[in-house]
């Protein structure tokens, strides 16, 4: 087994929602030691903690109180990479921003993570996920004629800017063996987002597709590439891409009815009768169960997949067989706040890489390294008393997270 790729880099990880903790994480994953920042007043939800902190170490720091900024710029001295997801000009003002930081440590990779970017005529403006999605179109594309604009239900831009900035900080760290030097990277939603739209992005002799409401097809792109529902409110996908695949459905007994329809007897057709096509799929695919569809449609080589419901995604054959979902049980943990996490799940990484497996480490207690990380740094015990005393750091290791809220951020 190879040695992780990220082994001896040291990243200190400022972000707070959830782009920038993403980020973090996936350093992580790959043998980073990532030390996770915090005043202690910004206790996380424990949902968030175990999802986007695993592998960190956590240290309690208030960066505004007598101490505070000076701690952390010894800990910037000996860092290879800093993540921050705040407001343009918040760590300027904090004494920690990027030109500031790479006159103690020039070789530094500092990553600012934020909904607009921090150059342009928007780099100032607040913004989250949905601010993200309507910048760029997606929750009208989203939506219907019927119910409007529509958010996406699920954070991609955030997990997906994480993604891009870890991406990012592993170009910059590899240039950095070259040049000996450091570099200022930004990560933004919004670029995420037109990113993801890239065919809405993607024009040529004056054409693109429409921006309309409901895009060109919520449920697909045509009768042979969309969603249908099957017995028992179930639902499956399929796509029929070339000629051998419409030949090889329509010999078949369920569906010889299209065969011998002069509407459907070539592409062209096809495409110019699509409403015929689909009240005759629909009609068709309704009579089985969508695993039954699933096999028939594997038997003629076509791509096909069940849609899967949320509460069955811990126990999907592609999640488990994949560990796209990593479980771990706390319930018999010695330590009486990780019992009380009891059964734990989490979405696992994506990228798998041969000769290495992904760390799935532990999330730490919150708060739980900071005196370690501390006298790392040459801080004494009189030192670490004081600053329990004036607030920079928490009087007590291993603090309770926040109350759980129902909702993701």
């Amino acid at each position: 087994m190879n040695s992780a790729p990220l082994k001896g880099i040291k990243v200190l990880d400022l972000t707070i929602v959830l782009a920038g903790p993403t980020c973090g994480r996936t350093l992580a994953q790959y043998g980073a030691e990532v030390i996770k920042i915090d005043p202690e007043n910004r206790k996380p939800q424990l949902y968030q903690w175990i999802d986007v902190s695993r592998g960190k170490k956590s240290v309690s720091l208030n960066l505004k109180s007598p101490g505070g900024k000076e701690t952390f710029l010894k800990l910037a001295e000996k860092a290879d990479v800093i993540l921050e997801g705040f407001r343009k000009g918040t760590t300027d003002k904090l004494g920690i921003g990027y030109d500031q930081i790479r006159k103690i440590n020039p070789k530094l990779i500092y990553a600012s993570i934020n909904c607009y970017g921090h150059k342009g005529p928007w780099q100032f403006r607040p913004g989250f996920e949905q601010n993200a999605q309507a910048v760029t179109g997606i929750q009208m594309r989203n939506g219907s004629n019927e119910s409007g604009p529509r958010a996406a239900t699920y954070t991609l831009n955030d997990y997906g800017t994480g993604l891009a900035a870890a991406y990012g900080v592993m170009l910059a760290l590899l240039e950095r063996n070259k040049t000996n030097k450091g570099k200022h990277i930004g990560a933004s939603l919004a670029g995420t987002s037109t990113f993801l739209t890239g065919p809405y992005a993607t024009s040529f002799k004056d054409e693109s597709l429409k921006n309309d409401i409901g895009g060109p097809g919520l449920r697909g792109r045509g009768p042979l590439c969309s969603l249908y529902e099957c017995q028992n409110n179930e639902w499956i996908f399929f796509k029929i891409t070339n000629e051998t695949q419409w030949v090889s459905l329509v010999s078949t007994d369920q569906f010889k009815v299209l065969a011998k329809n002069p509407l459907f007897s070539s592409f062209a057709l096809r495409e110019d009768n699509k409403s015929e096509l689909f009240i005759i799929l629909r009609e068709i695919i309704k009579k089985k169960s969508a695993l039954e569809w699933v096999e028939f449609f594997k038997g003629l080589n076509i791509p096909s997949i069940k849609n899967t419901l949320a509460q069955e995604i811990h126990s999907s054959e592609y999640n488990t067989t994949r560990k796209m979902i990593v479980s771990k049980d706390y319930s018999n943990d010695k330590n009486d706040l990780y019992r009380e996490w009891g059964k734990t799940t989490w979405a696992g990484n994506p990228v798998k890489m041969t000769g290495y497996n992904i760390s799935e480490i532990n999330p730490s207690m919150f708060s739980e390294h900071t005196v370690e990380i501390l006298k790392k740094i040459g801080l004494s015990d009189s030192n670490i008393k004081e600053m329990k005393k004036n607030g920079t750091i928490p009087k007590e290791e291993m603090l309770p997270f926040s109350p759980d809220s129902s909702e993701p951020l």
